[in-house]
């Protein structure tokens, strides 16, 4: 469970992951201010530097992602997850702390700390004269000055770094490895005596939730080599048809933990009902019946692949120059004529390129989605890098 959690942390997008820091970091925030009782001030310039020492420091703690395929590796996906909440937790506190000083120092109450919080309300806290003239003391401004001239400078930094995730995807190599870093998190290999079902249900037991955008999972249960998975649609209008059965039979096949009990010879029984209980579908797969589904899809994505007319201009500046299917790998080759006039390209042609509707359906079928980057000089060309990309490292995956 605790590894589910830490894995589901771990794995959100920057934006859900900015918010689950932000709500974290108000409610230590709120315990911190109802602790705090000695009747300490603070001023505006201390406050504003403060304040900015502990965004930039939220900011830098998303660097602890880049650990996320280590902390896999070595089965320390919780800890790595506490070291997040531990800098909240900090961060809370001393946010906590200082405005309600700053609210003591300026209207006189403590109870006004929660402006921090509040878009536009909080310059209140920050320029807000203090009620009591402090003692001057010789550079004690100009420091100060100094001191949030410094934190600006800080945030600045911090908030102009480029993603850490891309470039450590790239430092780990193909991805096919990176998958199975996560079975190493998840899949144990017990004593022969202990029985397939054993296996299945320590590894079941230690698994990430398979909750999807479309349906959370109501019960998860191991049956000799049956795993049944009970899922509750979260909207009981949504179409269960065709293209809905292909899409999550691609998922379940091939993505995750589903494709790691597969492995081990399981037989994938899922029932999806409505909020009511009502039975709406119901999908059972095994390795047999997945090999099936895939094989016609990679016909139709090396027909695609071979029908290509290469090379192919896509704008003035990039063009695709060759592409190849080999082991479960599609390979593409671009060439730019000129460089990239940003650090951030390569992130952002992943994240274009995940959004690609062809690309989107390659990942899904467990393929593995290669990218070579060229810079063409005249008749030479110089590699710019490369980008690896699956189902998990394209955030395709429906798990």
């Amino acid at each position: 469970m605790m590894d589910g959690l830490a894995y589901r942390l771990l794995t959100t997008d920057e934006f859900e992951l900015a918010v689950i820091s932000l709500l974290a970091v108000a409610v230590f925030a709120a315990i911190a201010a109802a602790l705090y009782r000695p009747g300490w001030t603070m001023p505006r310039l201390p406050y504003v530097a403060t304040l900015c020492v502990c965004l930039a420091a939220g900011q830098l703690s998303y660097l602890l992602r880049c650990l996320y395929f280590e902390a896999l590796d070595l089965q320390q996906l919780g800890r790595l997850a506490f070291a997040f909440v531990l800098i909240w937790i900090a961060i809370g506190a001393i946010v906590g702390i200082a405005s309600a000083a700053r609210a003591r120092d300026a209207f006189g109450s403590n109870l006004l700390w929660p402006l921090v919080f509040v878009p536009l309300a909080n310059l209140l806290l920050m320029v807000a004269p203090s009620r009591q003239a402090h003692p001057a003391r010789i550079g004690s401004r100009a420091s100060e000055v100094v001191l949030v001239a410094c934190g600006c400078v800080l945030v600045g930094l911090t908030l102009n770094m480029p993603g850490v995730s891309q470039d450590y995807l790239e430092r780990a190599g193909d991805a096919r490895h990176v998958q199975a870093e996560l079975g190493a998190n998840i899949a144990v290999d017990p004593a022969d005596s202990e029985g397939l079902e054993a296996t299945l249900r320590d590894m079941v037991a230690k698994a990430p939730l398979p909750d999807t955008l479309k349906a959370r999972v109501i019960s998860i249960e191991v049956h000799g080599d049956v795993v049944e998975t009970a899922m509750q649609v979260e909207d009981d209008n949504m179409a269960l048809d065709a293209d809905w059965r292909d899409e999550t039979t691609a998922s379940l096949c091939f993505s995750g933990t589903q494709a790691l009990l597969l492995d081990k010879g399981a037989t994938l029984k899922t029932t999806y009902r409505a909020s009511n209980g009502q039975l709406l579908s119901d999908l059972t797969l095994s390795t047999d019946i997945c090999n099936a589904f895939r094989a016609p899809k990679e016909r139709e994505i090396i027909a695609v692949i071979e029908a290509l007319d290469l090379p192919q201009k896509l704008s003035d500046e990039v063009a695709i120059i060759g592409a190849s299917y080999k082991d479960k790998t599609v390979t593409y080759r671009y060439a730019f004529t000129a460089r990239p006039s940003t650090d951030s390209w390569k992130a952002a042609a992943q994240g274009i390129m995940c959004e690609q509707d062809e690309f989107r359906r390659i990942v899904r079928l467990g393929i593995t989605i290669k990218v070579e980057f060229d810079l063409a000089e005249g008749e030479n060309s110089v590699p710019l890098g490369q980008l690896v990309m699956t189902a998990t490292t394209c955030s395709a995956n429906a798990r």
